[in-house]
């Protein structure tokens, strides 16, 4: 009280105003409510809208989501064990009329430390009645194809199948998921595309199991056949 006793004949002498006691302390309260928390505890709150980004294509009907640092494509260029187009096939078949929708990928370093590593996953859909009638299985019965167990994403079952090929010092080895909604063949394939005899990638490059991660990340946010 002696304070605030002299705080108010100092106002008096100088012709200033006493400041406000609620006001000084809710200042105080607040100070003591957020000093004691560390700034890293804001980080999150920050960076939670730029980690990452959302994906609509397909006229609306599909939507995923994907990290601020990788970039979507629509280029669906083929490598030497990889066919191009809207998805991808194992056993020689044509891949048939569809559209690619979208296709992230990142160079990485491989986990075995050889050359070098690309994580890949593409979305694509069709209409057509002839892709629709087969979608669950076309092309994914090769010699070293493997039936898995159905997996939910984004509220649809998906049919699940594993492939993979090697020869010239290259390895791909992937995930082939399949499902029909509202009479439409939707497709998702993860890939990973390793070239042992490659130069190592960039110095920046992330770690295979970072890439992978992102790539993963992106599967189980894929919603397609319209809102829901």
């Amino acid at each position: 009280m002696g304070a605030l006793r002299r705080t108010a004949m100092d106002a008096a002498q100088t012709g200033g105003t006493l400041p406000s006691l609620s006001c000084e302390r809710r200042s105080v309260t607040l100070l003591r409510f957020l000093l004691p928390l560390p700034l890293l505890a804001f980080l999150p709150f920050a960076n939670a809208s730029a980690a990452t980004k959302s994906f609509l294509g397909a006229g609306g009907t599909a939507r995923l989501s994907y990290a601020s640092a990788l970039t979507p494509t629509r280029n669906f260029a083929g490598r030497p064990l990889m066919n191009s187009g809207w998805r991808q096939v194992w056993d020689g078949s044509p891949v048939g009329r569809g559209v690619g929708i979208v296709r992230f990928w990142q160079v990485a370093k491989p986990s075995d430390g050889q050359g070098q590593v690309t994580e890949i996953v593409q979305v694509g859909f069709s209409r057509s009645a002839a892709v629709v009638a087969t979608c669950g299985t076309a092309g994914l019965k090769s010699g070293s194809g493997r039936r898995l167990p159905d997996r939910m994403i984004g509220g649809h079952r998906w049919t699940v199948y594993s492939n993979g090929d090697a020869g010239m010092s290259q390895q791909v080895r992937a995930t082939n998921l399949r499902t029909v909604v509202n009479g439409t063949c939707y497709t998702i394939d993860r890939v990973t595309y390793s070239v042992k005899a490659a130069g190592p990638p960039a110095r920046n490059a992330p770690a295979q199991a970072i890439a992978a991660a992102r790539m993963d990340a992106i599967v189980a946010t894929v919603k397609v056949g319209g809102r829901r």
